[in-house]
Order: structure tokens, then C-alpha cells, then sequence
């Protein structure tokens, strides 16, 4: 399986982007998801040097899986050059860093509360984008995520068939689709046409959700009780990771943490998924 780390999980940690892709190598990571922040912050760096750094990395297996940011699919009709130019910006970046995944939300607004208008606008947003991604070899990649016109599987599928674009892929996060009401396995069996990358992570209870609202995410004092380990929440994963096993045998996915000590937690889940592939290649 192919297994990444997201760089978001070290938003407030003094770690150069040397150590993450040493800890990726040494504990057997196959990518790195990497936070536009923080892409944009390398990219300052010569061209010729972002090149050997990504030389140095693939030679020893890791690669950058996917490039995750943000554009805004409901700006008004008179910003649509404003985001448009942005796309490109953000697909140039994909390019440098050798993937052909750009993760962005389908903007910022529940689904049950979006206007028709405000409906039209994204879906045309999406259409103008995923073509300029085309032209640049690059997929537009939509999370599903609370707030957004792919919150729920219902949602998700509209925007997916209203765009209609080759070039627009699914980011799988099995909890915010379990937490807008779809059972995890069968929103993956509706998706995977679509999907294109996974997120994992779990959480100790509904109540504790609150805990991945962005102001508490983003904030280095905010909440972190209630995440917890993959094997630990109430999510059970085993036969989600069963499932991604016997269909995709070379799938990414990329292990999301926003608590505190993520070197730690990241190699326990590494290594527990590893052992839970290798217990079910024992067992075939």
C-alpha cells in the first residue's frame, strides 16, 4: 500500500522539511502530503534545488502524493479571472513538486443551505478549472468535508455529475463522510469511480467533532481531546483498510493527525496498518 504522512500534521512544529522526508524514509512512508503553505515556502527555494531535493527523495522511494490548498469556488462573477489565475498558480506548484494531484474544498458552505445560484456558480468554477488542470496534467481533487457542497455522499455525487469534467477526483476522508451521516464503506463503493486518495484518522466519540472546526485545527492552543488512534475510535477502520486492500492494491492514502507529537503518532499508525496488511497476506 502506498501511505503517505501530511505535512499539515507539523503546522505548529519547528521541523525542516529535511526531517520530515528523513522520518518518511526511515519508516517506510511512501509520500509526503504537502500543505500549500508549505509548498509555496520551498518553492521560494532556486528551482534547481527544489529539483534535487525531489531527486533525493524519489531515489530513496518517497514521493510528494498530493499538494493540498484552497481555492474559493463562490468568489462573485468579477473574480473569476482572480481565481482562475490561482488554479494556475496552484497547478504550476503540483508540477514543481512532481504530482499530478491539487486537493482543494468545494468551497465553504454546507450543502443543505447553498443556494441554486450559489450551486451554479461552483459547479461552473469546477468546469472552468478542471479543464485548465487538464491542460496541465494535473487532477482538481474535492475532500470531503463538512461545510462544503461535498459534505454529505448525496452532495458529493451531485457536484461530481453536474461538473462532469475527467479531470475532477475525489478525496475520500472516511470520517466527515461518516460524520454527515453515510456509512464509510458504502460512501467508498459510490466513490470509487471518483476517488483518487484517502484520508484516515478517527475520533473518540461524536461529541468530540467540534475538535477539527478549522479556528480549533488551526490554532496552537486549541482543543485536541478526542483524537485518537485509528485502531481506537469509533470508527473501525479493519474493515475499511480489508476493503482498500483487496481492490487497490497500489491506493494512497495519507494518515491525517492534528494532535500533539506527530513523529510518535504517525509511526504507531504506520505500523499498525503495515502489520494489519501483512496479518491478511499471512491469512489469504
Amino acid at each position: 500500500m502506498n501511505y503517505s504522512l501530511c505535512s499539515i500534521s507539523f503546522r505548529h512544529e519547528l521541523v525542516s522539511f529535511n526531517d520530515l522526508v528523513h522520518f518518511a524514509c526511515e519508516k517506510g512512508f511512501a509520500g509526503i502530503e504537502l500543505w500549500g503553505i508549505h509548498a509555496r515556502a520551498l518553492s521560494c527555494n532556486p528551482k534547481h534545488e527544489v529539483s534535487r531535493l525531489l531527486d533525493k527523495m524519489e531515489a530513496r522511494g518517497v514521493r510528494i502524493s498530493m499538494v493540498s490548498d484552497y481555492i474559493d469556488l463562490f468568489a462573485e462573477d468579477d473574480q473569476t479571472s482572480a481565481v482562475l489565475e490561482r488554479g494556475n498558480s496552484l497547478f504550476s506548484l503540483a508540477q514543481t513538486f512532481r504530482t499530478n494531484k491539487l486537493r482543494i474544498f468545494a468551497g465553504n458552505q454546507s450543502s443543505d443551505v447553498a443556494s441554486p445560484r450559489v450551486w451554479e456558480r461552483c459547479v461552473t468554477r469546477l468546469q472552468e478549472l478542471a479543464q485548465l488542470a487538464s491542460e496541465n496534467g494535473v487532477y482538481l481533487v474535492l475532500e470531503t468535508h463538512p461545510n462544503t457542497l461535498a459534505d454529505t455522499l448525496s452532495s458529493t455525487l451531485r457536484l461530481l455529475n453536474e461538473a462532469a469534467h475527467s479531470h475532477i477526483r475525489v478525496n475520500l476522508d472516511f470520517l466527515h463522510i461518516w460524520e454527515l451521516g453515510s456509512d464509510p464503506l458504502y460512501a467508498y463503493r459510490a466513490l470509487k469511480g471518483w476517488t483518487i486518495n484517502y484520508h484516515l484518522k478517527n475520533i473518540s466519540g461524536r461529541d468530540k467533532l467540534g475538535v477539527f472546526a478549522p479556528d480549533n485545527v488551526y490554532s496552537p492552543s486549541g482543543d485536541r481531546n478526542g483524537l485518537t488512534a485509528l485502531s481506537e475510535g469509533v470508527i473501525d477502520y479493519t474493515p475499511i483498510i480489508e476493503q482498500l486492500d483487496r481492490d487497490n492494491s497500489t491506493y494512497t492514502a495519507a494518515i491525517e493527525w492534528f494532535g500533539d507529537q506527530p513523529f510518535r503518532y504517525l509511526e504507531k499508525e504506520l505500523a499498525w496498518l503495515i502489520k494489519h496488511e501483512l496479518q491478511r497476506d499471512v491469512s489469504i
